[in-house]
């Protein structure tokens, strides 16, 4: 005997194969999230990290309140685990700037730097790298010199003996580094990563 199906009957069949795929969709996501892993990493107080000014900067026309644009210049590990993208952007706000003045009186710049992001959307707090110590590059008369309160402060000195030269304006080109660490302890969230890879936790 022949059985003939109904429209009707053909119709659920047609609903219940869909709802079998939209099942094993489901199914199959669900063990991808569980063949990967979540891992987090510490990132140490005193981790170095370089910055690059984003554009030029001058005493001769800084004010206290202005934003400073910069980037970090490379990628900053811990281990093997990329934890603040090299040209990820960090702002400071100028908390003080004078211009040269009469007599020999230099120009300056304090800056006062805000938090970067990591990889894991944290913010990491930052802080001039060496204190009371110059660290641009040796073959320039700009310096950046560490203060107290987490300030870094701008200024022209002079190649022998770190003492400031009359007289001069802070010139910075977009391109000048600056040398940073964090702050204080910061845990970082890490991409989910699959079974296997090192998780660097």
């Amino acid at each position: 005997a022949r059985i003939r199906r109904s429209g009707w009957a053909s119709a659920n069949v047609w609903i219940s194969d869909m709802a079998s795929l939209r099942f094993l969709g489901v199914l199959a996501a669900a063990c991808a999230a569980a063949l990967s892993v979540a891992a987090s990493v510490l990132v140490p107080a005193g981790l170095h990290v370089r910055l690059e000014l984003d554009q030029d900067l001058s005493s001769k026309t800084a004010r206290a309140g202005d934003r400073v644009r910069l980037r970090v210049a490379d990628d900053v590990s811990v281990g093997k685990e990329v934890v603040i993208q090299k040209g990820t952007r960090v702002t400071a706000v100028v908390a003080e700037a004078r211009p040269r003045g009469r007599w020999g009186k230099n120009g300056m710049i304090r800056l006062s730097l805000l938090p970067v992001q990591s990889v894991g959307k944290a913010t990491i707090p930052l802080q001039p790298r060496q204190k009371g110590k110059e660290f641009q590059g040796s073959k320039t008369d700009q310096a950046a010199i560490a203060t107290g309160g987490g300030l870094i402060l701008l200024g022209p000195v002079g190649l022998l003996g770190g003492a400031f030269i009359p007289g001069k304006d802070v010139e910075l080109r977009k391109g000048a580094k600056l040398e940073t660490e964090v702050a204080r302890d910061t845990e970082v969230d890490l991409p989910n990563k699959p079974v296997g890879e090192d998780a660097g936790s």
